[in-house]
Formats: structure tokens, C-alpha cells, sequence
């Protein structure tokens, strides 16, 4: 039965009904028990946090316990070894033996003796993402011992090893015997080689932002940087990487500005020769076919290159190689602008103001201290690029002149760096230079010029003088150069010396009367008449040009009052004189020799001159006048006479005074005397020995 409360005062009230206390099934309702003795019970129920007496993180039975920390780590201790197993947040720590009966799957293991009490296998495999790893911590990957073999031995005549010998060190061992079996590999791809793009030009960069195509962006160079790896066409191709291993595996591609722009993975097959699009690949074939020291079977090879187009700008390519590595990256710069052809405009060529003159047959010619002064504006000096040289104008030689002086920026006032596209949609540059007259005799309408250059392509313009253009420096001669001041002797003749040299022309006929004693013709202040022959621009010829006007310098006018037959005397002095040669390049309508002062002067029958267009007699004295002792002819020609009215080149022809010496003279003087008519020139004349 249930027991019930007494009223605390008077107990039971008429009609209460107390409610139980202790039920029937001894469970106790009221709100607390007070007892001054033991309390014994079956099973306890409630909130025991008031007990006394009780470890409540700890479960106790001897000297093995569980241990409950809050929040914080589990330990559990046996037989009185504390914290055999301890439980943290991200796992458990086991000291001493695990034993598993059954299968024990564990992602990693890190423990000192991995055991089988029962003698059974130890398997250790990965799950399929990962590897069997033992790591060479304190020898750990060196210390697994081979243990006994189940077939064949541990001993040959290559390798010694044991039961306990080091599974690390036997393959190593094994590996260099095989190493000496196998054939040397060939070197892994790139084999120590580079790639660099092919057929580069170097220029100066304009100065400008350029377009940089590459992954970094950071190419771009400040105007006025002389760039080696420049190509003006969109096309490119590497240089080769060749016979580079491995040949059978790994995925070859071209890098084309951090883009794949061809690959190809390399098989067994060895079958991977081909182009894909930017990627060649070539010759992957067994390194025997590169090497036939090199077993066949072993290894294989393959040879690569880069090649394709890019757009205007920086770019850079590199070829790399899954199975080993990457090539260098090389980098250009495609220049795709199109400046054109440098333009010039307002060209002149201007005499000196102030010029200085040498003269033949009275006619002005300039020395080689004259310079013209050449002006002109050019346009079209640079695209992305400009030359590396800072000389932009140079000049050639022409006619009567040197090459004109080269020009650089900064004399012709062109600001560097050169900005892009400098004059080239409009505007141009004023530059001026000058261009000196050559050393040496002559004349030339034909003129120097100067050439521009942007690096993209030359200009060159001609610059034409206004006229005919005469040059002489120097009197000296040559078997090339006519000199009437000097006659080139280019051989002995006779005894003496002294040049040969033009005189005063003594008449207006083949043979005018002579006096002996004709001076020397001055180039300059001689009066020239209507009869003579000019040498003018190393040309000794029959004159009729009027040179003041189409002729620089302007000199005399020629052109009027002869017609006629012009003549050029000229006379040399030498002892012991009886034959000498004259030599001569050109057309002339006579020839003849005087010897003044010697008995000829009367056995000729024409005042004193014999005739080197007639053959001479044979013998004796030369003259028409037998009865002067001539031997009947005023010939004078031996082994071949002048030939006349017809172009001769290098001709030579005999001139014999017979018997007569020039020593029987008092003065030694010998006269020669060339006749022309209209059209005939002389562009080459000397005295030689004689030759017959």
C-alpha cells in the first residue's frame, strides 16, 4: 500500500485526501529524503552531481581506468601502464603492440615494428589514389631485408647478396650491372640545345607603345633600343632541337604566346613525324637510325621544330615536353608597318661661290678643293623601326665627284629617338651636304647621288648638275692622260731628261715653217687659235664647242671660225736621238716629226717636217731633196706607217730620222706634230722607245 503525508499541524482535515508518498513499488514522490543512516537501493536514478565520494571523468576497477578530460583528450591506462591508448581530436595513439584480428584498413601507418603473431602475410596496399610509400627516415626505405628466396639464388657472378641484404641497395646494386648491359640513353629533350627564331634583323625601336602579345606583357622597350630579334613577316620558324629523347612518350606541343598552337602525343609506334600545325615533328625513329653505335630496341629519338604566323608585335614561342622537359622561350618582335620608300624633293646641286681653276688650251677646269653644296628635303624616315646606324643619308660617287658627305640625325636636326612613322603621311626633312670634285683629268655630265635609308628601304636620288661638268688636278701624266704640259714619255728614249711639252703652234698648215726656238704654250693666258687642237677634259681633239654655256666652269667660246684642221705640237729634248715611237689611242688625219737645227731641215721638202704616214726610204738621210742630200722621200715611218682617218686603240708607230742624230743639234730639240679634223679625238698619246 502507499503511504501518505500527515498534515503538518492538525493532521487529516475533514474530506482531505493526502496524496502518496511512497508508492506501492517503493519509488519515493515527495521532493527530497533525509536519511541518518544507509540508504540501500537496487539502481539509483537522477542527478548524481551531489554525490560525494564519486570521480565523475573517470571510470575505475583496479589499476585500470578510463579517463574522461573536458573538452580536451581520452586516456585509458591497463595493469598500470598509464595512457596505453590515447584518444585526441583527430584520431588515436596506440603505445605498444596493435594487435587486429581481422582486416585493419588504415590510410597511413607511421609505427616502429609492423608484426604477424600467427606467421601471416602483411599486406600494404594503396586505395587506388595513392602510393606505398616507406620513407628513408633513419634508413627506413634501406633496412628492408631481402629474406630468403623462394626461387633462385641471392649469388652470381654479378651480384653477392643475402637473406638481410637491403632491398634499396640490392636494385642499386643490380642497376649498375645493368646500367653496363644497357646502351647509353639519348639526352632527354631539349639535349642541351636552344630554339631561336630564324633569319632575324636588328633595328632601332621607334619611339612608341608597342603591341605585346606575349602572357607576361612586359616586352614592350623604350624608343631608341637597338632590338636584335626583329622580323618583318608574319611567318616564323625555330631553329631544330634534334635527336632528343625520349622518342615513345610524352606530349610534345608548340607554346605559342602561353597558347597551345600544335601538339602531339609520342607512342611506342614511333610513328609521331608530321606537322600539327605550329609543332613539326621529325625523324622519331629508334636511336640507332641517329646513332649506329647505339643498339637498336633500346631507345628512340624524335627532332622538333616550331613554325607558323603571328600578329604585329612582341611574341615568343617555346616547344615543351611532358615526358621531359621545356625548351627556352625565345622572343621577337613581327614589324608589319610599311613606311614605304624615302621620297626626296627640292634637289640642288650648286658650284662654289668661290671656286679655284686649273686650265687647259685655255679652257677652265675645277681642282679637286672645290666642293657643291647639295640641298633636299626627304621624308619617310622611320615605321615601328628606324636604322641601328645614326648616319641616314649617305652618298656615291659620280661623274666629276666624290661621294657627297654622309648625314647624320643630329646634324640635320632630326630628333632622337625617331617617332613612328616619322614624315611618313606628311611633311619631310631639309637636309643639306656637300660633294667635292675628284682628283685627276676629265669631264662627266653624269652625277653623284645620295641614298636614303629608313631601314626599311633606300632612296636614292641623283643629283644633276646644270651642266657638263670639267675637273683637272695636277699636271701629271699618264699613258692614259694627256697632259700639254707634260707629254707622257713612258719609256727611254735617248740621253737627257726633262719633259715633253706643248709649244706655240708655229703656222696653220701640215707643215708650217718653224723658227727652233718655239716656247711653251701656257694653258692658261697662251692665245688659243682658230688652227689649234684642244686637250680639254683629258681629250685631245678637233674643237669647235662654245663652253660658256651647258659647261662648268663656263669657259671660252669655241665654236666659230673653226672648221679647218687643227693641230697639236709639241716637242721633247733628248741627246742620241735617232728612232722613237710615238704611241697613240684615237683617229687623226696626219702625223710628222722635225729634228730643228739638223741637215733635215733642208732635205725635206716640206719646211723640215718628215711624214710618219709615209715609210721612209730605206736609207740615208730622210728628204724629198736629193740635191740637200735627201734620200728622195720625207717618209719617216719604219716596220708600218700612221695610220690616218680611222680609230686606232694602243697604236705605235716608228719615227726614223735615218742617219741623223738628235746630238748633231745644238739644242737636241725634236718636234712632233698630230693633225685633226671635225670629229676627230686622241684620248690617249705618249713617246716610247722604238720599237723597230
Amino acid at each position: 500500500m502507499a503511504i501518505k503525508p500527515l498534515n503538518s499541524v492538525g493532521g487529516f482535515s475533514v474530506g482531505e485526501v493526502p496524496a502518496n508518498v511512497i508508492l506501492a513499488n517503493g519509488d519515493i514522490t515527495t521532493g527530497n529524503a533525509t536519511a541518518t543512516g544507509n540508504i540501500t537501493a537496487n539502481y539509483y536514478f537522477g542527478n548524481g552531481a551531489y554525490l560525494t565520494g564519486i570521480d565523475a571523468t573517470s571510470i575505475q576497477n583496479g589499476n585500470s581506468n578510463v579517463k574522461v578530460y573536458a573538452n580536451a583528450n581520452v586516456e585509458i591506462s591497463a595493469y598500470g601502464n598509464a595512457n596505453i591508448v590515447t584518444i585526441t581530436g583527430t584520431g588515436a595513439n596506440v603505445t605498444g603492440t596493435f594487435n587486429v584480428t581481422g582486416n585493419a584498413t588504415l590510410p597511413d601507418i607511421i609505427a616502429a615494428n609492423l608484426t604477424s603473431s600467427t606467421n601471416a602475410n602483411i599486406n600494404i596496399e594503396p586505395d587506388g589514389t595513392g602510393l606505398v610509400v616507406i620513407a628513408n627516415t633513419a634508413g627506413g626505405a634501406t633496412a628492408i631485408a631481402m629474406g630468403d628466396p623462394s626461387q633462385g639464388n641471392l649469388i652470381s657472378n654479378a651480384v653477392s647478396l643475402s637473406n638481410s641484404s637491403s632491398v634499396s641497395n640490392a636494385i642499386a646494386q643490380l642497376n649498375v650491372v645493368l646500367g653496363k648491359l644497357v646502351p647509353p640513353a639519348p639526352p632527354n629533350f631539349p639535349a642541351s640545345q636552344t630554339i631561336s627564331i630564324q633569319s632575324l634583323s636588328t633595328y632601332r625601336m621607334a619611339d612608341f607603345t608597342q603591341i605585346d602579345n606575349t602572357p607576361g606583357a612586359n616586352k614592350n622597350v623604350a624608343g631608341g633600343t637597338t632590338v636584335t630579334t626583329v622580323r618583318r613577316t608574319s611567318t616564323y620558324t625555330t631553329g631544330n632541337i634534334t635527336t632528343a629523347g625520349p622518342g615513345d612518350s610524352g606530349f610534345i606541343a608548340s607554346r605559342l604566346n602561353g597558347v597551345d598552337a600544335g601538339n602531339v602525343t609520342l607512342t611506342s609506334s614511333l610513328i609521331g613525324n608530321g606537322t600539327y600545325d605550329d609543332l613539326v615533328i621529325y625523324n622519331n625513329y629508334d636511336y640507332n637510325s641517329a646513332n649506329a653505335n647505339i643498339t637498336a630496341g633500346f631507345w628512340s629519338v624524335f627532332s622538333a621544330r616550331s613554325s607558323g604566323t603571328v600578329t604585329q608585335g612582341w611574341n615568343e614561342v617555346y616547344i615543351s615536353d611532358s615526358a621531359a622537359g621545356n625548351t627556352n622561350t625565345t622572343v621577337w618582335y613581327y614589324d608589319s608597318s610599311a613606311p614605304g620608300t624615302p621620297q626626296f624633293s627640292s634637289v640642288t646641286i650648286t658650284p662654289p661661290s668661290s671656286p679655284t681653276y686649273e686650265y687647259s688650251s685655255t679652257v677652265p677646269h675645277y681642282t679637286s678643293s672645290n666642293a657643291f653644296d647639295v640641298t633636299f628635303n626627304v621624308n619617310r624616315l622611320s615605321g615601328d623601326m628606324y636604322p641601328t646606324a645614326d648616319t641616314f643619308i649617305t652618298g656615291a660617287a659620280g661623274g666629276a665627284f666624290g661621294a657627297p658627305a654622309s648625314v647624320t640625325y643630329s646634324s640635320a636636326g632630326v630628333t632622337t629617338p625617331l617617332a613612328q612613322n616619322l614624315y611618313v603621311s606628311v611633311g619631310s626633312q631639309a637636309v643639306a651636304t656637300t660633294a667635292t670634285v675628284i682628283s685627276g683629268f676629265g669631264s662627266s655630265a653624269s652625277a653623284p647621288s645620295v641614298s636614303a635609308f629608313n631601314s626599311y628601304a633606300t632612296g636614292t636620288q641623283a643629283l644633276t648638275p646644270s651642266g657638263t661638268v670639267l675637273y683637272k688636278t695636277g699636271t701629271a701624266s699618264s699613258a692614259t692622260r694627256i697632259e700639254e704640259a707634260n707629254v707622257y714619255i713612258g719609256s727611254t728614249i735617248g740621253s737627257g731628261s726633262g719633259l715633253a711639252y706643248r709649244i706655240i703652234n708655229p703656222g696653220s698648215g701640215n707643215t708650217p715653217a718653224y723658227t727652233g726656238s718655239e716656247s711653251q704654250f701656257n694653258s692658261q693666258s697662251s692665245t688659243l687659235q682658230t688652227y689649234d687642237a684642244t686637250v680639254v677634259g683629258n681629250v685631245l681633239k678637233h674643237d669647235q664647242t662654245n663652253y660658256s654655256t651647258g659647261y662648268l666652269p663656263a669657259g671660252p667660246n669655241l665654236s666659230t671660225g673653226r672648221s679647218g684642221t687643227q693641230y697639236f705640237t709639241f716637242k721633247f729634248i733628248r741627246t742620241s736621238v735617232s728612232k722613237f715611237d710615238v704611241k697613240w689611242s684615237g683617229n687623226i688625219a696626219g702625223m710628222w716629226v722635225a729634228l730643228p737645227g739638223s741637215v733635215i731641215d733642208s732635205t725635206s721638202g716640206a719646211n723640215g717636217w718628215i711624214n710618219m704616214a709615209t715609210a721612209y726610204a730605206g736609207a740615208g738621210v730622210p728628204g724629198s731633196n736629193v740635191g740637200a742630200g735627201g734620200n728622195g722621200s720625207d717618209g719617216c715611218a719604219l716596220g708600218g706607217v700612221a695610220p690616218l682617218n680611222s680609230t686606232q686603240t694602243n697604236k705605235s708607230v716608228t719615227a726614223t730620222f735615218g742617219t741623223v742624230s738628235s746630238s748633231s743639234t745644238v739644242t737636241n730639240e725634236i718636234y712632233v706634230r698630230v693633225a685633226l679634223t671635225s670629229g676627230q679625238t686622241v684620248t690617249a698619246l705618249s713617246l716610247q722607245t722604238a720599237s723597230n
